[in-house]
């Protein structure tokens, strides 16, 4: 789609993808990747093809598009991975990454724009630590880059998807437990968890009572879950309500 750069091919791709989509009732796609191809030999994003373009302007115009077509079909998307992986040497989903020395601004163009022209129905984060941003922790667990960035500078009131918190680069440089109660702590709204690199069956459940532990003891205050329930039923509201 990237390289055709026009948008009614991205449309019309984009519109089967979220056809196929709702006939296997499936009412959100962790798509489109909105990470800027500054890197083009990067192993996870650009190496990959994972990437519309080098050119932010480019990549806002084609996700608009995808987004667009995913809508038209009673699909809600997700913008990834905040804020920006494209210009990463290494894979996150192996082990720590950081993009301080590789990351640009231009990185946000996307997320600022579609978040402006209202086309944002949800992000994820990106498991990459970025000093330029936050010197103390990767983005997923950075409340200046969650709440901070996305939230407060760019007004972006909608869900925030972590990536999947058993990747490498979470599993194999934090706790579970600090993970989890982490990336709430930032902004995060869902602990997402593909329960494929590991198999764990009672993950879900370790989850909760994790973060209601950390409620009890006050390391997250109720109106932290509070504010992630009302974003995550207003977004439920809209399939329910067909967008």
């Amino acid at each position: 789609m990237g390289s055709r750069n026009d948008p009614a091919f991205t449309y019309e791709a984009a519109s089967q993808m979220a056809k196929t989509l709702r006939a296997a009732g499936i009412n959100h796609n962790f798509a489109p990747v909105i990470d800027v191809n500054t890197n083009p030999d990067n192993p996870v994003i650009g190496g990959i093809g994972r990437s519309f373009s080098a050119d932010p302007a480019i990549v806002t115009e084609q996700a608009a598009a995808f987004i667009r077509a995913h809508h038209d079909q009673g699909i809600t998307t997700t913008l990834k991975h905040f804020p920006g992986h494209g210009s990463s040497r290494d894979d996150s989903h192996e082990g720590f990454v950081d993009v301080t020395e590789t990351w640009q601004p231009l990185e946000l163009e996307p997320y600022r724009s579609l978040i402006a022209q209202g086309l944002a129905d949800a992000v994820m984060t990106a498991h990459v630590f970025n000093g330029k941003l936050d010197p103390d922790t990767v983005a997923t667990l950075s409340k200046p880059i969650i709440t901070g960035i996305l939230r407060e500078e760019m007004g972006f009131d909608g869900v925030v998807f972590s990536d999947d918190m058993q990747m490498g680069a979470i599993a194999d440089n934090y706790g579970f437990e600090d993970a989890v109660v982490g990336t709430v702590a930032a902004g995060v709204d869902v602990v997402t968890v593909g329960n494929n690199l590991k198999y764990e069956p009672d993950v879900a459940a370790r989850i909760i009572d994790l973060l209601a532990a950390a409620v009890a003891d006050g390391r997250l205050s109720e109106q932290r879950i509070d504010d992630s329930y009302r974003r995550i039923m207003a977004l439920k509201a809209r399939w329910a309500n067909g967008l």
